[in-house]
């Protein structure tokens, strides 16, 4: 059998606004500052480092991606993994972070998570 040598995920997210958008994913989600080559982009982490999000400066509109239509009804490209979706969603909502309503689906619950941009996330348990 071979050996798993991949350690994580690295995803670029595009932002209108480096600094207010670096912020926001420190305060909102936990991610730190790992790197930053500002004025084009900031490296941030989860505090394992297993989660990586490069924050990329981009000047044109930022439009998102359309997953396409399935019979599997997903409509997004990657989630956030949680055991405490009503905590995560309550401390989100306390800090004015702008999220969807609570739904379930074949016995998971989970809600969308906007960053100032409008880059949409999954947050699911």
């Amino acid at each position: 059998m071979m050996k798993n040598l991949l350690t994580g995920i690295g995803v670029f997210i595009p932002v209108s606004n480096l600094k207010q958008s670096t912020k926001w994913y420190e305060n909102m989600l936990g991610f730190k500052l790992v790197y930053s080559d500002v004025p084009s982009a900031n490296t941030l982490a989860l505090a394992d480092g297993t989660i990586t999000f490069c924050l990329v400066k981009t000047d044109e509109k930022i439009e998102q991606p359309r997953f396409p239509t399935n019979q599997y009804g997903v409509d997004h490209y990657f989630n956030f993994h949680t055991k405490k979706v009503d905590e995560i969603y309550q401390q989100l909502l306390d800090k004015g972070a702008n999220v969807g309503d609570i739904h379930e689906v074949d016995g998971m619950r989970g809600f969308e998570l906007y960053d100032p941009d409008g880059n949409r996330f999954s947050v699911i348990q």
